[in-house]
């Protein structure tokens, strides 16, 4: 599109600061205070004529509501910090008497007006300004000879000044130009950083126009001057913009620039508003933001047949299924769940569609592929009614709880535990339980049963190559005797006698992560007695505990060094298998 930079306007329309929802978001207050020193008598002045007064430290406040300005004591808030407040005196009419001072940052009620106001310290606010508050809005205009169709966006401030008064700002931040068939974006402000201040959003004085651009505005709830001769007098006179903004379809999100972009590429969206079913629209565009917040473009939506004309035959419906939706109400969920089910063969009728509705369960559409989900949906219904709903709640502590909550998410994992153990689902006992919750614990806990026995022989073939790939190490001498972890019920039973936690090893142990070793009394080879780590790049302990912990005794240390100096030396072994020692440095055997 042509640079449009100079059509659009930057100063706000006329009454947007007055309108509802802007006035009632920034409608806040502040409280700015400053330290000050003033002459305070005393009993001085009346004893000694010549006496000077003294200078005491006071605050001054003054309320950006009221414009009350007063002195208040001094009061530290922050001793380590050397910060300062204010303590607010009995005598005030709106005073919340305390110990505790206030301070910069805290919000109070005014003590003279009574107004809640947001307390800032003078010298934090320095030459600039503090945001009380801010909001957002949107407005709507018709500029230029072509007649396009603006949607700018202002970001309102109420500004708090050092002298206590307040200004509310409007920034024109983003501003969408509609053609005919394209689409231009203009921006009023860019990222920055500060090394004090960090990242921040400033303001420029002009509208940039990028080449490439992404939509970045997102929801709307409502569009300043938007009219229905607005949109007449525009380029696009059928957009239905006023239309698809209205609130009376229920709590949907609105979008305004995505459905322009939506009604530029497909002008048909306009009949699917009027004719079609338009909370499957509202939705189908909020997912669309949603799942593509950043680098939104033209929002596509291929679920619907754009080659078509006609709304019910765009949604993949009958006359007679649209007037059905239109008379329900059909969300996308209940759109989707009645397609899916039609596309295997199922049409859904008005009583299964209103159980859906009840339900208020978007996982209901995880049953399309289990099949009779009408059936389905009945059941969980009858379930509901049996065994009641469990929702969060409290137990006798005030502590939260959540029980199973009764759904098509239960119902599913039910039937993927039941396939998972064998079961005939065909069986109607088995795919239909009298009581849902107890068949699914009991069926999931079945399945997490197997899946630790599979675990544990998995686990059992691999300690098996472990024990082997250690077994050269194996070594005896002066009556203690050291071999490698046999398996993970003796790593337990090590960690159980012991009191340490080598059974937490086990897992790594046998995928070949460390390497664990039982040292044992040749009197005495299945009482546990000292565990060491190995680490086998390195060839040096790790660790050696005995019982709660404990550290070597002189014996096992005196072992451990005469072990490890015999595996550093290569574990070499006679044709006996009998270890070969290495000769000791110096008459003395080497130590650990």
């Amino acid at each position: 599109m042509e640079d449009v930079r100079t059509l659009i306007p930057r100063t706000p329309p006329e009454g947007l600061e007055r309108w509802e929802p802007v006035r009632g978001a920034v409608n806040a207050y502040g409280l700015v205070y400053e330290a000050v020193w003033v002459e305070n008598w005393g009993l001085e002045r009346y004893l000694d004529p010549l006496s000077r007064p003294r200078k005491v430290r006071m605050v001054e406040v003054s309320c950006s509501c009221c414009g009350e300005r007063q002195l208040l004591h001094w009061a530290k808030t922050d001793p380590d910090r050397g910060s300062y407040g204010f303590i607010e005196p009995d005598d005030l009419p709106y005073a919340d008497v305390g110990f505790s001072p206030v301070g910069s940052g805290d919000k109070i009620r005014c003590p003279f007006c009574g107004e809640n106001v947001t307390v800032k310290k003078a010298a934090e606010i320095g030459g600039g300004h503090h945001v009380l508050a801010e909001t957002s809005a949107m407005s709507a205009a018709v500029v230029g000879p072509q007649k396009y169709l603006v949607l700018t966006g202002w970001t309102i401030q109420r500004r708090l000044y050092r002298s206590g008064t307040v200004y509310d700002m409007v920034l024109p931040t983003e501003a969408y130009v509609f053609g005919p068939t394209g689409c231009a974006k203009l921006s009023g402000w860019r990222k920055g950083y500060s090394g004090t201040a960090g990242y921040f959003i400033s303001y420029s004085r002009e509208w940039r126009q990028p080449k490439k651009w992404n939509e970045t505005w997102g929801e709307e709830t409502a569009i300043y001057g938007l009219t229905p001769e607005l949109i007449a007098q525009s380029c696009l006179p059928n957009c239905k913009l006023d239309v698809y903004m209205e609130q009376f379809r229920g709590m949907s999100k609105k979008f305004p620039v995505s459905w322009l972009m939506l009604y530029q590429a497909h002008p048909g969206a306009e009949n699917l508003l009027l004719n079609g079913l338009p909370l499957v629209l509202d939705g189908l565009l909020e997912e669309y933001q949603r799942l593509r917040p950043e680098g939104r473009g033209v929002p596509e939506l291929s679920e619907v047949d754009w080659t078509q004309a006609r709304p019910a035959q765009m949604l993949g419906l009958t006359k007679e299924e649209l007037r059905l939706g239109r008379k329900q109400g059909w969300c996308v969920f209940l759109w989707r769940l009645y397609l899916g089910a039609k596309r295997r063969g199922e049409r859904l009728s008005t009583a299964d569609l209103q159980a859906a509705f009840c339900l208020g369960d978007e996982n209901i559409l995880c049953l399309l592929e289990w099949g009779q989900v009408g059936k389905s949906l009945r059941y969980l219904l009858r379930q509901i009614e049996l065994t009641g709903i469990q929702e969060w709640g409290e137990d006798e502590y005030g502590d939260p709880i959540q029980d199973a909550v009764i759904d098509a998410s239960m119902l599913a994992d039910y039937w993927l535990a039941c396939r998972t153990l064998g079961r005939n689902l065909a069986d109607p006992q088995v795919r239909w339980p009298r009581n849902l919750p107890e068949a699914h614990d009991n069926a999931i806990a079945r399945r997490r049963r197997l899946k630790e026995q599979d675990k544990e022989k998995t686990l059992a073939g691999a300690f098996r190559i472990r024990r082997r790939q250690l077994a050269r190490y194996i070594f005896e001498a002066e009556g203690l005797k050291i071999v490698p972890a046999y398996s993970q019920r003796e790593m337990q039973k090590e960690a159980d006698v012991l009191h340490h936690c080598v059974w937490t090893y086990a897992e790594r142990y046998a995928r070949g992560g460390t390497a664990i070793f039982f040292i044992r009394r040749t009197v005495e080879p299945g009482k546990p007695y000292y565990t060491l780590e190995l680490d086998e790049r390195s060839l040096t302990v790790k660790q050696n505990r005995g019982l709660r912990n404990c550290g070597r005794t002189p014996e096992v240390q005196a072992f451990e060094a005469r072990w490890l100096a015999w595996v550093q030396a290569g574990a070499r072994r006679d044709e006996h298998g009998k270890p070969v020692e290495p000769e000791p440095r110096n008459g003395q055997r080497q130590t650990a």
